[in-house]
């Protein structure tokens, strides 16, 4: 089927999955949209669980299995607290959900994540870094959280360095990191985007 997934450091992420011979069970948090990247894993044969607290991104979600043809179990639920019990995933990803979390929150994900992946289960998270052209824009809130306004919507942005992202992950050890910038064009001008990209093994 080969459907093109727009988050491109997961196909790094399956490379490292695809090294480890747990079993191929994969948790996505934050599964929703009209693209999930769990059909990714799907096409290489995982069986993909997916949890996304908005219902407006799930439907979207629901719908692209069904063009696909593809059961990507992609269910409501709240990474905060995830409907599976200890140890169930030989593999989690959670890709952009930091963005638009509270830190003290994705800290609380954090915590989930290891419990319900495996012994020397892999993780793969990443973080927005100050290094934005939009660092700073918006109401700020606390250190590095910023509300932004679109379309009529507060729309809240994060931003971390990677010393503190770091001290969060004291459970995991970091098997990978990679400081990425994105530049697009956008209004007849370039805007740059930075993040941190993490792959982890539960210890």
């Amino acid at each position: 089927m080969n459907n093109l997934v727009l988050a491109f450091p997961l196909y790094n992420y399956l490379k490292f999955c695809n090294e480890i011979h747990n079993e191929k069970t994969i948790l996505d948090c934050g599964a929703g949209g009209s693209n999930p990247p769990l059909s990714l894993f799907y096409e290489h044969g995982y069986k993909t669980y997916g949890i996304e607290i908005c219902k407006k991104q799930l439907e979207k979600a629901k719908a692209f299995c069904k063009e696909k043809n593809m059961n990507l179990n992609i269910i409501l639920g709240d990474m905060l607290k995830i409907p599976f019990p200890d140890s169930f995933f030989g593999f989690l990803f959670s890709y952009n959900t930091s963005v638009h979390m509270k830190k003290q929150d994705f800290i609380i994900a954090l915590s989930e994540f290891h419990r319900v992946l495996k012994d020397d289960g892999l993780c793969y998270v990443n973080f927005l870094s100050e290094n934005c052209d939009s660092y700073g824009e918006g109401k700020k809130i606390s250190d590095g959280e910023y509300i932004n306004i679109q379309n009529n919507e507060e729309i809240l942005y994060v931003h971390y360095k990677d010393t503190e992202i770091e001290s969060f992950l004291s459970k995991f050890e970091i098997i990978y990191k990679e400081e990425r910038t994105v530049k697009r064009k956008q209004n007849e001008k370039y805007i740059s985007s930075g993040f941190y990209e993490y792959i982890l093994a539960k210890k």
